[in-house]
């Protein structure tokens, strides 16, 4: 089963997208901030890792510049946060992340995504 880690600090949303992609037969694990965030990522090797970027502790961006200079950079990140402006979803592109999901979301783009993501 395909495993996916979701970095959020907003309990309700993280929750409500995990029991969702549950749902759809991933294996879902989630973490409240960056830090623990990097932690997962090296305790479970998920495929994908869906992350917000403004959060407490380590955000989004320092998640990911972690991230791609740690050995697991290699497993894609898609960012997902209500920071719509041109610039933040850049920055978070130039980090490495492979797709950047504005909040509030539909699901089914969501789902898309993850999709193309995980084969």
């Amino acid at each position: 089963m395909k495993k996916i880690l979701i970095i959020d600090d907003e309990i309700t949303l993280r929750e409500t997208v995990a029991e969702l992609l549950i749902v759809i037969g991933f294996n879902v694990f989630e973490a409240q901030n960056g830090e623990e965030g990097l932690k997962k990522v090296q305790e479970i090797k998920p495929n994908l890792t869906i992350c917000d970027i403004m959060m407490p502790v380590l955000d989004g961006y320092g998640f990911m510049k972690a991230h791609m200079e740690s050995e697991f950079s290699k497993i894609p990140v898609l960012l997902l946060s209500a920071k719509v402006e041109k610039e933040d979803k850049e920055k978070g592109v130039n980090l490495g992340a492979k797709g950047y999901i504005s909040k509030p979301f539909v699901f089914s783009e969501l789902k898309s995504i993850v999709d193309f993501y995980i084969q």
